[in-house]
């Protein structure tokens, strides 16, 4: 998840592989959130990811993105595999709600803004009136990544 919006879905031909990679836009549509028990939880996160895409910004670094696995819990109920869950071999950040647990971090390419990628800034979005294209300046890139992170990616699970 990159948080643009410009022809960001997965290809039919992704789709039908057994374990396909989907996009910002088809995150939307299925309408799946990273669930935190307090907003206090959820702030929390935000900080936490606006403050490694300002890491990022600021060593003018963009591509990168919130990759996010989903493990399906399937019947099972998921304090029978609290256990499992918790034995990570590795320090992972997850979300875990009644069918799933979700792991998640920033990874990919990380890419330097230099002249080839301002120039595709200019024509592919300036130029060809495209302003969501994933290729932005470091710190536009920063802005809209975690936009997108707030406003389509984290929520608060809390019972009213």
């Amino acid at each position: 998840l990159k948080g643009s919006r410009y022809k960001r879905t997965a290809s039919v031909k992704e789709r039908m592989k057994k374990t396909p990679v989907f996009k910002d836009l088809d995150w939307i549509a299925n309408g799946r959130k990273l669930t935190f028990p307090t907003e206090e939880d959820v702030e929390s996160m935000l900080k936490r990811l606006d403050n490694d895409a300002a890491f990022l910004s600021y060593n003018k670094l963009i591509d990168y993105s919130l990759l996010v696995g989903v493990h399906e819990i399937g019947n099972s109920p998921i304090k029978s595999r609290q256990d499992d869950i918790c034995k990570e071999k590795m320090s992972v950040v997850r979300s875990v709600s009644k069918s799933e647990v979700r792991y998640f971090g920033i990874v990919d390419i990380l890419t330097p803004y230099v002249l080839q990628k301002k120039a595709e800034t200019l024509f592919a979005g300036t130029l060809m009136c495209r302003p969501d294209i994933s290729c932005q300046p470091p710190n536009k890139y920063h802005q809209r990544f975690v936009e997108f992170c707030k406003s389509d990616v984290l929520a608060c699970d809390a019972e009213p």
